[in-house]
């Protein structure tokens, strides 16, 4: 096969192709309507197309990707216009920068469809055996410890592997992830990722030369696996090449016969890191990848939004004295490398935004000259260069629209999959209780208790990240005497940061009502025991489990259950474990 040229990547991208896409979606709509296809048959062609059945029968999950989280203004709208016309008036923000719709009938995705495309974007592959959507550190450009900008590699390698024709059936889905340092925790996480990119700049003969360092086999789910270093360095116009050989390897060795087996992580456990290591570079020899040095705009790597600085202005209107606006800076505004800009971090409830929400955003964004936003894997959103002089006025706009809440990137920021709410798979209703913690926790102002992150997941495939959360949370179900009830694995000390990935250990399972004083006792329990300036993942780490269980056990003893103890939060009924068919591994 020739290297694809330019062109041909563009083609792929096409106004007439993605119609000609639709098209071919709305017959295969008709063909299940009329019977002539199964929906086994229809279920792998609707997952590459971004359409994910949920457990409410007749309805769809519809999967928006955001390449590198970026959005305008304009995109921000018809995301708005999508959750009005065809979901529920809301979205949900992934930990993939995804924007998910839920309870879309499988009739009204093509006009979906088609009003993404119309603002440049999409919801193929954001599901399926596919390369799913491409993420970025949400404040890439701006962040004093990045060693380059990632976003315009994150965004040509988005759009090079969109649509290519040799990897949209793969054994299993595959994850990429671009950071700007090595210290990535809050941000791109990459050491998970079937193939993490961390920034570098390399020096030699007297010049700086980008590239990065390629981590590759990383994965969660159930057998959470940290990457391995594929090499410490790659020039920038060797990435593509690079990341397309990986993909080659996980095509030929995958495991196709178990979908339970068929990550790159479990390619990477049985023929270890070197013989992949190997194999990669075999296939590099061979690569059908363009070299791209990423340093101009090309039509492998358009500029699909441009996130830049506007003069400063002055304001002589500053209030003087707002503790509530103070508070929110502290947690909400990050100084950008820039001087004279910060980036404001939006607080959102487990990822939840409503099409009211998007659709002032946009206005918002116009009104004050500003581009667009991030979306950050922590299901917040961000809007970089925002002048420190217009901050004021942009918070109280934002006040306005519910999207002021201060705790960004703090305990109360709690993140929280769909689970149960929607998820086929989910055990346990983790939304809705991330949405809880985040109001209970909302008080917290020990600087070190704020650092500390809660992650949780309906079910152990870990959507939530529960793997790498200081406390961490994926839920299950119990049987007290002949009833059941929903219970979370309680995991403590996972974290990612410039030392590598340290996932969570399972302390004990817990009963999901009384988990808002559970984390009370344990961060009692950390406040009591703690040694000077001991931060609580040190804590943890130095702590016996059989310790913390029996300064908890006291909260989950369910001798004498009451009736709360069956109903899940969210619910009003008693709970009943109710699972539908996964297309995880579809």
């Amino acid at each position: 096969m020739p290297v694809a040229t330019p062109v041909e990547v563009e083609e792929r991208h096409s106004r007439e192709a993605i119609e000609a896409e639709i098209v071919r979606f709305e017959e295969k709509v008709e063909e299940l309507r009329s019977g002539a296809i199964t929906d086994q048959q229809f279920r792998p062609f609707r997952l590459k197309h971004g359409t994910y059945g949920q457990r409410q029968p007749g309805f769809q999950m519809l999967r928006v990707k955001i390449a590198a989280g970026v959005l305008t203004a304009q995109q921000l709208r018809v995301l708005a216009q999508i959750g009005d016309e065809f979901s529920t008036g809301r979205g949900h923000l992934t930990t993939r920068e995804n924007i998910q719709f839920h309870f879309v009938k499988l009739e009204n995705v093509p006009a979906a469809m088609r009003l993404l495309a119309d603002s440049g974007l999409t919801t193929r592959e954001a599901c399926g055996n596919t390369v799913r959507n491409v993420t970025a550190c949400p404040i890439s450009g701006v962040c004093a410890t990045e060693a380059f900008d990632v976003t315009p590699y994150a965004l040509g390698v988005s759009r090079y592997l969109l649509r290519h024709p040799d990897f949209h059936d793969l054994p299993r889905k595959f994850k990429i992830a671009f950071s700007g340092c090595e210290n990535d925790g809050d941000c791109a996480v990459a050491g998970i990722h079937d193939v993490g990119l961390i920034a570098q700049v390399r020096g030699e003969n007297g010049t700086a030369r980008r590239g990065f360092k390629v981590l590759v086999g990383g994965g969660l789910g159930s057998l959470p696996t940290e990457a391995a270093v594929l090499s410490e360095f790659v020039p920038e116009e060797e990435l593509l090449p690079t990341i397309e050989a990986v993909l080659r390897v996980f095509t030929e060795t995958g495991n196709r016969k178990n979908k339970f087996k068929a990550r790159l992580k479990f390619v990477l456990r049985d023929k270890g890191i070197e013989e992949l290591r190997r194999l990669v570079f075999e296939k590099r020899e061979v690569s059908q990848a363009p070299a791209e040095r990423f340093v101009v705009p090309t039509p492998i790597q358009p500029a699909l939004v441009t996130i830049a600085s506007i003069p400063l202005s002055i304001s002589l209107n500053e209030p003087k004295d707002d503790p509530e606006y103070d508070r929110w800076a502290e947690t909400n505004l990050t100084p950008q490398r820039q001087a004279g800009y910060g980036a404001i971090w939006i607080k959102l409830s487990a990822g939840t935004v409503y099409s009211n929400q998007l659709r002032n955003l946009a206005e918002l964004l116009e009104k004050n000259e500003l581009k667009g936003v991030r979306l950050a894997v922590n299901q917040n959103l961000v809007i970089p260069w925002v002048p420190f002089d217009r901050v004021r006025a942009i918070y109280d706009e934002l006040r306005k629209l519910d999207l002021a809440a201060p705790g960004a990137r703090t305990i109360s920021d709690a993140t929280g999959c769909p689970g149960a709410t929607t998820c086929n798979l989910g055990i346990t209703r983790s939304l809705t209780l991330a949405e809880v913690l985040s109001h209970e926790l909302a008080g917290e102002t020990d600087p070190e208790i704020q650092k500390i992150r809660i992650k949780i997941s309906g079910c152990p495939n870990s959507c939530g990240h529960h793997h790498i959360a200081d406390i961490g949370f994926y839920g299950n179900a119990r049987k007290i005497g002949e009833q059941q009830a929903p219970y979370y694995q309680l995991l403590l000390g996972g974290k990612v940061d410039a030392s590598g990935v340290r996932f969570g250990r399972q302390v004990l399972p817990v009963p999901a009502k009384p988990i808002p004083a559970i984390i009370r006792e344990l961060l009692a329990f950390y406040k009591y025991d703690r040694q000077p300036a001991e931060s609580f993942s040190q804590w943890v780490a130095r702590t016996p489990d059989d310790d913390i269980i029996a300064r908890i056990r006291p909260l989950t003893d369910v001798t004498n259950a009451s009736e709360d103890l069956f109903v899940d939060w969210g619910d009003t009924e008693t709970y009943s474990l109710k699972l539908g068919r996964g297309e995880c591994v579809a």
